[in-house]
């Protein structure tokens, strides 16, 4: 009988053992001490993270989309990731997308058997990716066939495509990027909502953001494309038009009304004393990148 051969994070942790009889406070300190694995792995994929920028931003310009496909907790990460993208960079809900094993109702009712379909992988992949869309396929194991299915099909069908994984042996045949996330075993044998999570969600922060402000919708540090759709980014555009601009608190206010509530377009408009049509202009002409538009004279 062939020896099965585990992978990184269904081994188990030495360091963890005695969970089930540590105190409450030993656990919160177990587990700590591994979480700080997740950083660490985000940190020696660094280069690949990069590339994965790099190839986003220019997707993201070009107007294609960037896709995230995953299961589990990997999938519902990059739904989340996708989903925050709107309100923090001001983007169209069709551009950046999140796809889980077993649809909607999965991200928020397990459904495992979902993630053993690579077939329907590849049609759910199919039903939204067209050539030079970027798949980003996210699975601990890095053998998930509902991803590989999906990234299979997403190269066939002329996307780029990546790979997310916690396993350094993952099934690379069809990712042009691999990610690989050296977390190790999890605290709780086999649980990759743990370490390979957060990991996952650290670099899925780095490339969405990496990528958007490359693409202009961010300034210095700060998220001029946010969308003021509640109270809390209202005050948030506020603060960003007065800290860019130099103006009062109620100028800011009358800006934003008068800009149509963009953040950018205000900003242009106290800073070169024009209107908000020849903010807008001044910005379509640098695509949208803040710092050209107040550079040109």
């Amino acid at each position: 009988m062939k020896k099965e051969i585990l992978i990184p994070t269904e081994t188990v942790n030495p360091r963890t053992k005695k969970l089930d009889v540590s105190s409450p406070r030993q656990i919160a300190r177990l587990i700590n001490a591994e979480d700080f694995n997740a950083a660490r792995a985000v940190q020696k994929a660094g280069p690949a993270i990069a590339k994965a920028v790099d190839l986003a931003a220019k997707t993201f310009l070009a107007g294609h989309k960037i896709i995230f496909i995953g299961a589990g907790t990997s999938g519902r990460l990059g739904v989340l990731e996708a989903a925050e993208c709107v309100p923090t960079f001001g983007t169209e809900p069709e551009q950046i997308i999140g796809l889980i094993a077993g649809g909607k109702e999965a991200m928020f009712r397990a459904k495992e058997g979902a993630e053993d379909d690579a077939g329907q992988g590849g049609r759910d992949i199919l039903r939204l990716a067209g050539k030079k869309d970027f798949v980003i396929g996210l699975t601990a194991s890095g053998i998930t066939p509902y991803v590989l299915g999906a990234l299979k099909a997403a190269q066939k069908a002329g996307c780029h495509t990546a790979l997310m994984a916690c396993n350094k042996k993952a099934d690379t045949a069809h990712a042009d990027i691999f990610i690989y996330l050296p977390t190790g075993p999890e605290a709780l044998n086999g649980s990759t909502r743990m370490k390979a999570g957060s990991a996952t969600k650290m670099a899925l922060n780095a490339i969405t953001t990496g990528a958007m402000a490359r693409a202009g919708k961010v300034y210095q540090n700060l998220m001029v494309d946010v969308r003021p759709t509640n109270q809390k980014l209202v005050r948030r555009a506020l603060r960003l038009i007065r800290a860019v601009s130099g103006a009062d608190e109620q100028t800011a206010a009358q800006l934003l009304q008068e800009s149509g509530r963009n953040v950018k377009t205000a900003i242009v408009m106290h800073v070169k004393n024009c209107t908000r049509a020849q903010a807008e202009k001044r910005l379509k002409k640098h695509k949208g990148f803040l710092a050209e538009a107040l550079r040109e004279k």
